[in-house]
């Protein structure tokens, strides 16, 4: 869930980006970030911790960062740190990749298959999604037996569940209402 505060961090931070045209080295750096935050439980808590000293963490985001990521990147941090928004940190980074990929037209789509797709079936489902969203889709597969057939599609808030298994309760819920006749 998404803060007011997280999104004002973001949206100022991409607008300076954009307008000093490095928003493709502070995406890349952003990524290395959350990759790096989130890869490590302890500077996850570091990040979040209230009870560490403003300098000490200061301290710590120059060595851990300094040299690997931009200086814009790096003076953000620094000014969550300053402003004691720190424990945003991870939050508003993941926000600015949502934000980023937005502005640019793209979509992360989850789908689950009951078996592995070929090269094939995956370009037409993504070419179908492309046209449903009207937007660019970087498609996510995952495997999932449970499903039986068929798939399930998370895009955004929305779920598309074309699975035999989505069928089947819906067949097995009309026979308990007695809404499905035999001819």
């Amino acid at each position: 869930m998404q803060s007011k505060a997280s999104r004002r961090y973001s949206l100022a931070l991409y607008d300076t980006a954009k307008e000093k045209g490095q928003l493709k080295e502070v995406t890349k750096d952003i990524n290395f970030a959350i990759d790096l935050i989130t890869s490590n439980r302890d500077l996850e808590m570091f990040f979040s911790s209230p009870v560490i000293p403003k300098q000490k963490k200061l301290d710590v985001v120059k060595n851990i960062f300094g040299g690997k990521v931009s200086d814009l990147c790096l003076d953000f941090m620094n000014l969550l740190f300053e402003k004691r928004r720190g424990d945003l940190t991870l939050e508003v980074f993941k926000d600015f990749i949502r934000l980023n990929k937005d502005r640019e037209g793209i979509v992360d789509v989850f789908i689950k298959t009951s078996i592995e797709l070929s090269d094939a079936e995956k370009a037409n489902m993504k070419a179908k999604i492309d046209s449903y969203t009207k937007r660019n889709s970087i498609l996510n597969f995952e495997i999932d037996k449970s499903i039986i057939g068929g798939f399930v599609a998370k895009i955004d808030d929305t779920i598309l569940d074309a699975s035999i298994k989505r069928q089947l309760e819906m067949l097995k819920n009309k026979f308990i209402k007695g809404d499905f006749v035999l001819n």
